[in-house]
């Protein structure tokens, strides 16, 4: 389907879906392209609403990241302002779009992963900066309550294995996606290290809202680790699934009902699988191979229709969006 509201515009990973079939895109924009909307599209491919983060003109944004659809229908976004000592805010909106209202967290550090609890609790990964010296830096993920506060700090066991994610083409090239997924050098999750030798890879690369009430998130490596995190902080249990193509690495994952959906790429053949695996135990229900290029990013999937979402810009830089059935 293409979406002709979306004609002529470039679109940044990752991308969502809610409980409705609706399909939130960040959208990239030239002039502001740390600062690019959110649009929600409608299962008939119209657009209902557009989450702006310039509307917050108030908190003079420098950036606005990873995104959340809140259960009333609006959004979470986290966003940034000021560079040397930033600012964190949270922001939401409201289901038709509007600045609903922004909540600065107690927290000082570059945020790059972000998601919603639906209890609204809030899940942040990043980069932290010594207080005493900013020029060095350590991984830190944390969740915060809906207020602002810190509630609980988190630390994760390296991978064994830490290849690198390979850029994907077609949809805009995203730094922050970029820096994320460079190699990484092994490290214990409190130590700190010189900028000039920061490794890039942070501790999560996705993170998306189970039906269980808890936050389903995953390291970009291969096999793919996923960590079910409870609102307290708590981690639940943690799930290891690996690819079905040797050489493949997690590049993005979406959780439905009691399943998980991981997308692995394969730079050398430059090709795409999917593996559909038990959201209890990690065991590996299916796996597929997307031959005709289904598009580059990934963006829904539904368990019980056994139905897969992608994006890609097609002729005319018009967004496509593409369903696909397992066969």
């Amino acid at each position: 389907m293409n979406v002709a509201s979306e004609m002529g515009g470039a679109f940044m990973s990752p991308s969502r879906c809610d409980a409705e079939g609706n399909l939130y895109i960040r959208k990239f924009a030239m002039d502001r392209p740390l600062l690019g909307p959110v649009v929600k599209i409608d299962p008939e491919g119209k657009r209902t609403a557009l989450f702006d983060p310039a509307a917050f003109s108030q908190l003079a944004l420098d950036r606005a990241d990873a995104f959340s659809p809140a259960p009333d229908g609006g959004l979470y976004q986290i966003a940034q302002s000021g560079v040397l000592q930033p600012r964190i805010y949270v922001l939401h909106f409201s289901s038709d779009g509007s600045p609903a209202s922004p909540t600065r967290l107690d927290a000082d550090f570059e945020v790059y992963t972000f998601a919603a609890f639906p209890d609204g609790n809030f899940l942040l990964s990043g980069v932290q900066h010594d207080p005493e010296n900013r020029n060095r830096s350590r991984n830190f993920t944390a969740v915060f309550s809906a207020d602002g506060r810190e509630l609980a700090g988190l630390s994760f066991q390296e991978p064994r294995q830490q290849p690198q994610t390979p850029a994907k083409t077609g949809a805009k090239s995203d730094p922050i996606a970029d820096r994320k997924n460079a190699p990484k050098k092994e490290l214990q999750e409190s130590e700190w290290w010189n900028d000039t030798e920061k490794p890039s890879r942070l501790d999560l690369a996705d993170a998306e809202a189970g039906n269980d009430g808890n936050l389903y998130v995953m390291r970009a490596s291969s096999p793919a680790l996923v960590y079910v995190i409870a609102p307290s902080g708590k981690i639940m249990r943690t799930l290891r699934v690996a690819a079905s193509v040797r050489g493949a690495v997690a590049s993005a994952f979406h959780v439905s009902e009691n399943r998980l959906a991981i997308s692995f790429w394969n730079e050398e053949s430059q090709s795409q699988t999917v593996v559909v695996a038990d959201a209890q135990t990690g065991r590996k229900i299916a796996s597929y191979a997307d031959p005709a290029g289904l598009g580059t990013s990934f963006a829904c999937y539904e368990a019980n229709a056994g139905v897969f979402t992608f994006l890609m810009l097609g002729e005319g830089n018009a967004l496509e969006v593409i369903r696909a059935e397992a066969q």
